[in-house]
Order: C-alpha cells, then structure tokens, then sequence
C-alpha cells in the first residue's frame, strides 16, 4: 500500500486557495476530512470532472469544489444521523478481492445465488462480517424504490405495502431494543427523531414512553440539547446546527495527528481544529 506524502509548505502556498483565521492561514489541508458545507440548502464539495453543470459556489484547490445541487436538504435535522454502517475494508496478506464489493455486484445484477450463505455468515460471531447487513439492505432498498415512487403518486396498493413494511419494521427495531438497549442506544442518543409505533390510546402512549422511548435517550449526544430547545425548525436553524456539529467535529480530532492514514488517504493536521479547541461549548 502506498502512503501519499503531505504536501510541501511551498506547495501548500503555491496551488492551494487559502483564508485567513486569527490571523492564521487556512486552505483544504487545514480540516479534517472536507470543509465546512451546507448541505441544508442544497451545497456539496465534488472533485472538479464531477458535476460540472452545477452552479459553482467556490473553488478550493486543488481538487476541491462547492457547488450547489439545486435541491436543499429540508429533512436535514429529521435524517440527522441517519446512514448506513461504515463498512472498513478488511487487510489480508494475500490482498484478496473485497468481499463487500464482489457480492454486492453481484446483488444488483440479480444474482442472488449466495444469499443463504451471506445470511448464515451475518449471524456468525465475525464482527468483521458486518458488511453483509449492508448488502442486504443496499438490495432491499433498490427494490423497494419503484413501490415508494408508485406511493408517492398515489397508488393505493403501494401505499398499503410501504405502510405494511414500516409497521413490521418499527414493531422489530422495538423488540430488539428490548433485548439489544445498550447497542441500540448507541444510535438513537445520535438522533433527533426516532420511528415509533403511535397510537391515540393514551394508556398505550404512556406504555410506550416509559418502557421504550425512555429508554433510547434520544439525543441525549447531540451537540444541541434537544430536550430545552428553543429554536425552530427552520432554514436559519438548521444552518446553525449544521455549523455547531462541524465546529464539534474538527475538535475530536487528535491534537497530535496520526503519522499516516491506513487507508491510504493522506489528511493533514486539521489546524482550524486547534483553533475550535479554545472555543467555549456551543449548545
């Protein structure tokens, strides 16, 4: 594996569009991972082949350019937190094929011969195995997309499926909370909202707040806290929440930075983290 080597100072200087912080110069290599983006009014970075007829925000050298998608995030602070599981590529010594990659292929060609396998191997005690849950979902997901299209327009067939899928869904992520509470935690105290099964019945409602959504401790690690909250969901707040979670952000990283990254992805010594360090906490 070879590790790309930072960029020299003059080169820093040279090729890299900067700024300025307490009188600091800022460039690309200063974060960690990518610069601060808006994604709740629609911005994203993409390498400078990709997206080209996008309008242009700005341009940070040298591979790094912010564009607006033209389709704002409105459900922004709903899907907080909301993703798949990080799937880490796994080392061998005889560098063989990434399994996730050659199965997943092989799922979304409609080949599905190695799905009683794939799903005895999900329930093996190999926590590196956890890529399997992702190909699986990856797929269901694909199938499922023309049933929500067909909903959204109004189809009432779909709309019972989908309606169907969700209830069996969130009366399962309930009954493994039961029994998985510390793993399922996990996710929710990352979250703002969280599926449920509501009813008008307010003995039932009660039920549920004590023995389950108690038990989530919903955002309990936002970097807000939710629970005395007194913004509103909108446009300006959501900015400003999305600006709060990038200041956190850049101040986990290790102020001593690593020597080189074991994927291969060089990343500089995130230098507006230090700047955040000597922020006050932002609630």
């Amino acid at each position: 594996m070879i590790v790309p080597l930072p960029p020299s100072e003059e080169t820093r200087q040279k090729d890299y569009e900067s700024f300025t912080v307490l009188g600091r110069r800022m460039d690309a290599l200063s974060f960690h991972n990518r610069p601060f983006i808006a994604t709740c009014l629609g911005h994203r970075w993409a390498s400078n082949t990709a997206d080209l007829d996008k309008p242009l925000i700005t341009k940070l050298r040298p591979d790094l350019e912010l564009i607006s998608s033209g389709e704002p995030n409105n459900d922004f602070i709903k899907d907080w937190g909301v993703r798949m599981p990080i799937v880490e590529e796994p080392h061998h010594a005889d560098e063989r094929p990434w399994e996730y990659a050659i199965y997943r292929r092989q799922f979304f060609n409609g080949d599905l011969s190695n799905e009683a396998g794939l799903g005895e191997r999900l329930g093996s005690d190999e926590s590196w195995m956890g890529w399997v849950a992702n190909v699986f979902t990856d797929k269901a997901w694909e199938l499922l997309k023309p049933i929500v299209r067909s909903a959204e327009k109004g189809n009432a067939s779909a709309i019972m499926a989908i309606s169907y899928l969700a209830h069996r869904l969130t009366s399962s992520l309930e009954r493994i909370t039961r029994t998985n509470g510390e793993e399922v935690r996990k996710i929710s105290a990352n979250r703002f909202y969280w599926p449920v099964l509501h009813s008008p019945h307010s003995q039932l409602q009660t039920d549920q707040k004590d023995s389950y959504i108690a038990n989530l401790r919903l955002g309990s690690k936002l970097p807000v806290r939710v629970d005395h909250a007194r913004w509103v969901d909108n446009s300006l707040s959501t900015l400003t929440l999305e600006l709060i979670s990038f200041i956190n952000r850049l101040r986990t990283y290790p102020k001593v930075p690593p020597t080189y990254d074991p994927n291969g992805r060089f990343e500089g010594q995130c230098e507006l983290g230090e700047v955040c360090w000597a922020l006050p906490k932002l609630t």
